[in-house]
């Protein structure tokens, strides 16, 4: 081994072999002379182990909460969850009052519609009440619930626009409507006066050559008796002929009835339909039905919606009430008037419902060849899916 040895005199550092500790070294640099020093290892002092520590358990920690710290953490604890409960209840108590509005909207459209208005109703919305539905006295209700579709009154009619958009071409070339009779009026009166001359003036001659005259002045009940039944018998023959309602002032209904040819029975009943309720129609429409002139092919919907309601006049405490809805839907080329509410009435206990389902009359039309099989949407041919006429 060697050790280092730093010359005293020009601080050089050199190395020595250390076999002979004590021997006498020159300096390399300066040889100046230095003594080996004794090189003696000791021993590094050995360290007893420190003894190891036992770490306490638990429940044998020496370390205890007071009973004060127990009682904070306690209440601390109990005020926590009081909390907690007073947040839920009140969470609870709001979603029963905001739950019933902010319910999933139901996806039949028809439901929805019917939940639009009653929600109009609700908040007094007049401009939605009118863009939603053609009701002019609509009822008075707080809120409502339970509104649900009754599929078995889905009503539809299919068909072709044509035959009524020739029927109301004819209708427009010879009448006129006035709207504060709601008939029309012939477009040629003097054409009708003429007509109606004519058939008295026959009715005169044909009561001449029968002798009515001569059985009149007779004296003879028989004969007096006759000469009666022969006037009734003209007068009837006029109220049916020139004099009738149907040429000289007519309805929508009379000329549907009376169309040459007539009407299909598809097209029959939604013209009569039209006849039995105009201003709803005019109101769906915007404009009078019998303006209408095209000749593609129509489809007419119907539904039903019932609703449990409070009344806003009521009580507090009365029981809800149904209300019933009609909805319809017409399609016809560019005419869509989507689902509008045309009617809203209360359904009382107890009292007959005047909408309730009767078996509907045939449309007073003649008959027609058999038409070619509809699609099953379509109204058949006669039964309660067909509209009734009107009374």
């Amino acid at each position: 081994m060697s050790v280092r040895v730093r010359c005293n005199k020009c601080r050089t550092a050199f190395m020595a072999a250390d076999d002979r500790p004590g021997n006498i070294v020159p300096c390399p640099k300066c040889g100046a002379r230095h003594k080996i020093p004794t090189t003696e290892v000791s021993e590094a002092p050995r360290v007893a182990p420190a003894p190891p520590i036992e770490v306490e358990d638990e429940v044998t920690s020496v370390f205890r909460p007071s009973g004060e710290s127990r009682a904070r953490s306690t209440w601390r604890r109990n005020r926590v969850l009081l909390g907690l409960l007073l947040l839920i209840t009140a969470a609870a108590s709001v979603a029963l009052v905001v739950w019933p509005r902010f319910k999933p909207r139901s996806n039949d459209p028809v439901e929805r519609v019917a939940e639009d208005y009653l929600e109009a109703l609700t908040k007094d919305d007049s401009e939605a009440q009118r863009r939603l539905s053609v009701v002019e006295e609509p009822p008075a209700i707080r809120s409502y619930q339970q509104v649900a579709r009754d599929k078995t009154k889905n009503l539809t009619t299919k068909g072709s626009f044509a035959p009524i958009a020739a029927l109301h071409k004819k209708i427009d070339a010879d009448f006129a409507y006035d709207s504060a009779i709601g008939r029309f009026t012939p477009r040629h009166p003097l054409g009708a006066a003429g007509e109606t001359l004519d058939a008295l003036h026959k009715a005169k001659e044909d009561a001449e050559k029968s002798g009515v005259y001569d059985k009149m002045a007779s004296g003879d009940p028989d004969d007096i008796f006759d000469a009666a039944e022969s006037f009734g018998k003209v007068f009837s023959t006029l109220a049916e002929g020139a004099l009738a309602p149907k040429k000289v002032l007519p309805t929508y209904k009379m000329l549907v009835e009376d169309a040459k040819p007539p009407l299909p029975v598809a097209e029959a009943a939604l013209a009569l339909d039209v006849a039995r309720d105009p201003k709803t129609w005019d109101a769906l429409l915007k404009r009078p039905f019998f303006t209408l002139k095209a000749d593609g092919p129509f489809v007419y919907d119907r539904a039903q919606v019932d609703a449990l309601v409070t009344d806003k006049l009521g009580s507090l405490g009365d029981p809800p009430t149904r209300l019933r809805l009609n909805l319809v839907r017409f399609r016809l080329e560019g005419i869509n008037t989507a689902w509008r509410v045309t009617r809203a009435r209360r359904v009382l206990p107890g009292v007959p419902d005047d909408d309730a389902e009767q078996p509907a009359p045939e449309p007073k039309v003649p008959q027609q060849p058999p038409s070619p099989p509809r699609s099953p949407g379509d109204v058949p041919p006669s039964g309660a899916d067909a509209l009734p006429p009107v009374p």
